[in-house]
């Protein structure tokens, strides 16, 4: 007799994604604790864990190819949103990395993110040009965002 999969997370970890334009951080809800100022585009950098469930966990063990998903295919599918997609935020983009990963994986139930926005600490620009810049490693902490979709 052949055990029985009760619940199962599948993920990838350690993703990094970056890139210089096409980030914007605007149109977000303002209070109290809020101290970034809106940039129209941004350069973005981000740090990415990626967990994702099966409706029927024994999909994961890969008996039906057809009905598992390999991480690769998921670290694949969120760089290509990642660098063509243009996100209001970190939010926005994992939230649509969710949405695209429900669309070319019907048998997922739910994905996860856990993401850190490691972008660099602008150090210096130029006077002559405001295209050239430099930027440093970014200071403790690091924004922490986590989110998780659920099909209905």
């Amino acid at each position: 007799e052949r055990a029985r999969v009760a619940d199962l997370e599948s993920g990838r970890a350690g993703l990094q994604l970056v890139k210089i334009t096409g980030s914007s951080f605007a149109e977000f809800a303002r209070d109290e604790h809020t101290t970034l100022p809106e940039r129209p585009d941004r350069p973005l950098y981000i740090w990415c864990d990626i967990g994702w469930r099966y409706t029927e966990p024994r999909d994961a063990l890969g008996d039906k190819p057809a009905r598992y998903v390999a991480g690769e295919q998921v670290a694949d599918l969120a760089a290509s949103v990642f660098h063509e997609f243009v996100s209001l935020s970190i939010q926005h983009l994992v939230h649509e990395i969710g949405q695209r990963m429900f669309l070319r994986w019907p048998q997922l139930s739910e994905v996860s993110f856990e993401a850190q926005n490691r972008l660099w600490d602008l150090a210096g620009e130029s006077s002559d040009d405001e295209r050239l810049k430099v930027y440093a490693d970014p200071r403790p902490p690091f924004g922490r965002i986590g989110l998780r979709l659920r099909r209905e």
